[in-house]
């Protein structure tokens, strides 16, 4: 009996111990309020492993189904352009891409003399042609220099700010102004110019500066925007008027402006981003948009015909004409550029505001040879 109640008692410890170690088993399997909270945030730490991980395009400002970094890096694309002053534009591209841009600069008629060389000899060196006159990539396209291409980025843009098949889109604009030096005009006792027929004053015979239409968009531009507005007959009695102001006629757009502030003439015909830069920097200039209208042109952007870098070439025209790229532009050159989803930067002139001439981009192209031939024949 004794041994059976020793029994019944060890049985008793026993059977307390399986139950106690039992409670303990049941508070460790139930999910611990740390693993709770880490349940919570799994959400979240999915969310901030895809903000890592994907970086959507669109943020970028630009895109281009043709590019590919690891492929394109350190390669270059050979540029022609008429000014130097694009360079950071093209340092941010290749910052951006890793696609490397060499530029020469030329006069918009040697340009496209070059690339008619170029394929003639059957050696095409440029890959990307860069800003110019519209009539002269008008007239490269006519004459096959140039390779069609569609951007995407460029179907935002107006009409008149690209060719319909391609061969080139317009950035920036171009505006024709005059640079008048006050003090000048002021000695002199002239009229400050506001219109076209105030550049015939008596006072101003051998004091404007102009370029050469041959040679020079702004001047080529000017002229046949003259002829169109004006008609062929008064057109041309004015510009007979006009080459009689004028001493000689320079060999770049930029030299009038130049002679302008040097005290070498008292008005220039200039061509300018809408900046006011001329002005600001220079207590003794005024710059004029004329009342009765002015010429203007976007600074176009095309692939050269035969370049070798056609993949590069095209994500270059995406990336100019990307958001990314025409805030660049605007913010580089200070200029009002062709999109029309951007704001311009402060300072820059309203082109609301200007008379803008009704310019047939089309017809200054086809009418090149005809009006310079009788433009010389004028100046003779």
């Amino acid at each position: 009996m004794k041994l059976k109640g020793k029994r019944i008692v060890v049985f008793i410890l026993a059977l307390m111990m399986v139950l106690s170690l039992a409670a303990c088993n049941g508070t460790e399997e139930t999910p611990a309020e740390p693993e709770s909270s880490e349940v919570e945030s799994a959400p979240e730490a999915v969310e901030n492993q895809e903000t890592e991980t994907e970086e959507p395009e669109d943020d970028l400002g630009w895109s281009s189904e043709f590019y590919d970094r690891e492929a394109m890096e350190g390669k270059t694309l050979n540029m022609y352009g008429v000014t130097d002053k694009i360079i950071p534009v093209l340092e941010a591209f290749t910052e951006d891409t890793g696609i490397v841009v060499e530029n020469l600069t030329m006069k918009n008629g040697e340009i496209l003399q070059r690339l008619i060389n170029e394929k003639d000899s059957g050696v095409v060196i440029a890959d990307i042609w860069f800003t110019g006159g519209a009539d002269t990539f008008i007239s490269a396209a006519q004459d096959g220099l140039l390779h069609p291409y569609k951007s995407p980025e460029g179907e935002i843009l107006d009409d008149i700010m690209k060719d319909k098949d391609g061969y080139w889109h317009g950035t920036s604009l171009t505006l024709v102004n005059w640079v008048v030096n006050k003090q000048l005009i002021e000695e002199k006792g002239l009229k400050m110019p506001e219109s076209w027929d105030d550049l015939l004053q008596e006072g101003l015979a051998g004091e404007v500066s102009m370029s050469n239409p041959a040679s020079s968009g702004t001047a080529y531009n000017t002229v046949s925007a003259i002829l169109q507005v004006r008609g062929e007959e008064e057109g041309w009695d004015y510009l007979d008027k006009l080459i009689q102001q004028v001493p000689f006629f320079t060999a770049r757009g930029s030299d009038p402006a130049n002679m302008v502030v040097n005290g070498e003439a008292i008005v220039g015909i200039n061509a300018s981003n809408g900046d006011r830069e001329l002005e600001i920097n220079n207590s003794h200039i005024k710059l004029v948009y004329p009342s009765d209208g002015t010429g203007w042109w976007p600074q176009p952007v095309a692939i050269v015909e035969g370049t070798e870098n056609l993949d590069e070439a095209k994500v270059f025209v995406d990336w100019l004409l990307s958001r990314k790229g025409m805030e660049t532009i605007a913010n580089v050159r200070y200029a009002a550029v062709a999109r029309n989803d951007l704001a311009i930067p402060e300072g820059i002139v309203d082109i609301n505001d200007i008379n803008l001439f009704p310019v047939d981009f089309q017809a200054n192209a086809e009418n090149r040879d005809g009006i310079l031939e009788q433009w010389a024949s004028h100046v003779e």
